[in-house]
């Protein structure tokens, strides 16, 4: 028996001739046919979708271009799976019925005969003859070594075989011998594999054929940045970008069809995102060879979130713990579930595989699946963002348990996927009473609705929150600024006015924070309509700002200070943006998603009052915020504020990278004015001039890797760092992470990081947006 551990190792250790290990530069692969003697094997190894059967059909057009017969066969072709001698069958058969005769011809006169145990076609009609004892596959494998060799003395011939771990066993058979056996001339086998799924054996004779100098090894070549970024729409955001490519780990398949869904496919979401058919058919093949009991396991871990115990698929799949055990052995031993690093539980591969898992199963069964989920989590005491997607989609009519749980689910879920949370407020309105809770559900129904972009629907839902019986004074207030917000993005300002005002009139005086609350949203509400409140108004709102918690105290006082740049009284601007800024920075990322209009507006005020860098990094954690929990509007508008940013900067191609990005996600909403805002700048920056850049400022590229040079002289502060400090710090004003700061100055990640400590310390701040309003105050350019 083979142990892996006595396997040579799939490297470029040993001894032998040298050895091409990547994916070789152009005009490499032909060098494989001009050795005096070409080399009997090539084999080429990857994981799943990294372009292994691109570089096969490269290495058959490379020996075409030489005049060589061509022979291609795929153990994955499902009309032959369950074929002996499969892949060699589909592979050569045609080509013995042409030439069959005439390769065979000279040879012992049985030669035939034995050749119709591997080939059809060479049985004449007649039933071919079965290759059972290890005389009769001798001589079977013999007569194929010979006719290969035969085939090949016409100007060579290049057989590939494709995707060989899924070969059956016959074709192993065959295979094995021929690496042992190879065929004598211009006769070359090429074949692909995942080294985690093929046959151990064989490959303990392809690492044999390596060291012997009987075999070049070749594997796909992980893709450049460049061309993996290449592979994503031109209308994903850079952040969005850099997310892909890490998920990806740059695997070109895994790539693509992250593009296709545009998102990253992951999260603790019980619910896998729907895939494109063609991406589904694609990845379906990697279930092509599973069993029935694998098939059912597989679709009850992918129900399931990750990571699951064992125990938890027994229960969703109902089946046996034997059948379990062996399940779990063959979805290991296909490569589709990894054993979690630190425990016994287990998790797909790659989120497409789970999603693939998931897409594939029937809706009457994943009903029955995702209720007993929900059964055995309650019995666990699970929480209940984990037990709302099961009972989404198992929850029965007067289910009251059902609907309380769906609720708090979607309140927790509102700002992380609002789309999600909004499924979950109208499976509980669906599910249970909640008539009687003061109108709270419909409220939080309304809010995600308008979160991801259904704005219409939105208004709809809060609307009638105003005449419901038994609705909440609170509530109302809180539905009347929401509905006042869809308004607004819908261009109904007016009528976002008249909300407000009749909830005004309605408002509990001594509510302070609801005042001041309904006070911002008028405000917010006339900065979009390039006006703003009178002064009494703005005196009064500022008395009653400190009755607000943080966030929200950072919000209006960002909006205030917005408003008072466009009055002219840039002294009071920069006094109440300086302090918005202080509180945003303080706070973590889910304190400050509920107040990104207030996060906004602290952007366009420190843009117009010069602090271009501090405006960048505001600016681009909006952006990354609402893009990672799918909060569409927010996505629009701050794409747009960061486009405007980078043109000023001169990053034209920057700038219409986050112009697309604002389209595509206004395309997702139905608002007209987002939409038609975002298609105009996006048209004036593809301009013939891409639109003037502002004079005095650093023109870049995206990814030239120039460092952008302070405009001024440097503050005290800002002496104090050495120059590759200043370089970072000036970075990381332009909104770069760590990452991008690395490659732009050609060093480590840790080094950034170590850097960027000893920045925080010279300058006594605790946040790169410190660090970014710091390097703002000698980066003017003149009010926007």
């Amino acid at each position: 028996m083979t142990i892996e551990a006595d396997l040579l190792p799939l490297s470029d250790k040993g001894v032998g001739p040298p050895r091409i290990l990547d994916s070789p530069p152009p005009g490499a692969l032909g060098r494989l046919f001009d050795e005096p003697r070409p080399y009997s094997v090539t084999e080429i190894f990857g994981d799943r979708w990294t372009g292994k059967s691109g570089l096969l059909s490269e290495l058959s057009t490379e020996a075409a271009d030489r005049g060589w017969r061509i022979a291609s066969g795929r153990a994955a072709t499902r009309s032959l799976s369950d074929v002996s001698f499969g892949v060699f069958v589909d592979a050569l058969d045609d080509l013995m019925a042409h030439h069959g005769a005439e390769a065979s011809h000279g040879g012992p006169d049985d030669q035939r005969k034995w050749l119709a145990g591997v080939f059809p076609s060479m049985a004449a009609g007649a039933p071919p003859r079965p290759v059972e004892n290890p005389f009769d596959r001798y001589q079977a494998f013999r007569a194929t070594r010979t006719v290969l060799e035969r085939l090949g003395s016409a100007g060579g011939l290049l057989l590939t075989l494709d995707d060989i771990h899924w070969a059956d066993e016959s074709s192993l058979r065959l295979l094995s011998y021929l690496l042992r056996h190879p065929p004598r001339g211009a006769v070359m086998i090429a074949l692909t594999h995942r080294p985690r799924q093929v046959d151990l054996a064989l490959r303990s004779l392809l690492n044999q054929a390596v060291v012997d100098g009987r075999a070049y090894r070749l594997s796909p070549a992980r893709l450049s940045e460049e061309r993996a970024r290449a592979l994503l729409p031109d209308d994903i955001s850079p952040g969005q970008v850099e997310l892909m490519l890490s998920e990806s780990g740059r695997n070109p398949g895994l790539l693509r069809a992250l593009a296709s869904t545009r998102s990253v496919l992951g999260g603790a979401a019980s619910t896998p995102a729907a895939l494109p058919l063609d991406v589904l058919t694609e990845s379906l093949r990697d279930f092509r060879t599973l069993s029935e009991q694998g098939w059912r396991v597989a679709r009850a871990a992918a129900v399931l979130q990750e990571p699951f115990s064992p125990d938890a698929l027994r229960v969703v799949s109902q089946v046996t713990d034997d059948q379990l055990r062996t399940a779990i052995d063959e979805l290991i031993r296909e490569d589709l579930l990894d054993p979690d690093s630190h425990s016994s539980r287990l998790r797909f591969v790659n989120p497409l595989l789970r999603a693939t898992a998931y897409q594939s199963a029937g809706q009457g069964w994943l009903l029955g699946a995702h209720a007993r989920a929900a059964g055995l989590l309650s019995g666990r005491g699970a929480d209940p963002v984990q037990l709302a997607g099961h009972l989404e989609r198992s929850g029965l009519a007067g289910d009251n348990d059902s609907a309380r749980v769906l609720l708090e689910a979607a309140a927790a879920h509102l700002w992380n996927d609002p789309e999600r949370a909004a499924s979950w407020a109208r499976a509980a309105l669906d599910t249970g009473e909640p008539d009687r809770d003061g109108g709270r559900a419909r409220l939080l129904l309304g809010r995600a609705l308008a979160l991801c972009g259904r704005l219409e629907d939105a208004s709809v839902v809060l609307g009638a929150l105003r005449a419901a019986p038994g609705t909440l004074s609170e509530v109302r207030a809180d539905a009347a600024r929401a509905r006042a917000s869809a308004l607004r993005f819908l261009g109904r300002r007016d009528a976002a006015e008249r909300e407000l005002a009749a909830a005004r009139e309605h408002a509990v005086p001594e509510r302070a924070a609801e005042h001041a609350l309904l006070l911002g949203a008028r405000l917010e509400n006339a900065l979009d309509s390039a006006g703003s409140l009178a002064d009494g108004e703005v005196t009064g709102l500022l008395a009653s700002v400190d009755a607000l918690p943080a966030g929200a105290r950072g919000g209006t006082l960002a909006m205030i200070a917005t408003a008072a740049v466009r009055a002219g009284a840039a002294e009071h601007a920069e006094l109440h943006t300086v302090a918005a800024a202080r509180l945003f920075d303080r706070l973590s990322d889910d304190e400050v998603v509920p107040h990104l209009d207030g996060l906004f507006r602290l952007a366009e005020a420190e843009a117009a009052l010069g602090r271009v860098g501090a405006a960048r990094a505001h600016g681009g954690r909006g952006l990354r915020l609402a893009e990672c929990r799918r909060l569409r509007v927010h996505v629009v508008r701050f794409a747009l504020a960061v486009s405007r940013l980078e043109r000023r900067g001169g990053d034209v191609p920057g700038a219409v990278r986050h112009a697309a990005c604002a389209e595509a996600a206004a395309a997702t909403t139905d608002s007209a004015p987002l939409l038609a805002e975002s298609r105009a700048l996006r048209a004036e920056l593809e301009g013939p001039a891409g639109g003037p850049a502002v004079p005095g400022q650093v023109t870049r590229g995206p990814a030239d890797g120039t460092v952008p040079a302070p405009q001024g002289p440097a503050p005290d502060e800002l002496g104090l760092l050495s120059k590759r400090e200043l370089e970072i710090a000036v970075l990381v004003s332009s909104g770069r992470t760590n990452q991008q700061i690395a490659r732009t100055l050609a060093i480590s990640h840790k080094t950034v990081e170590t850097h960027l400590g000893r920045i925080f310390k010279k300058l006594t701040v605790s946040s790169r947006a410190e660090v970014a309003a710091m390097v703002g105050r000698f980066d003017r350019s003149g009010p926007s």
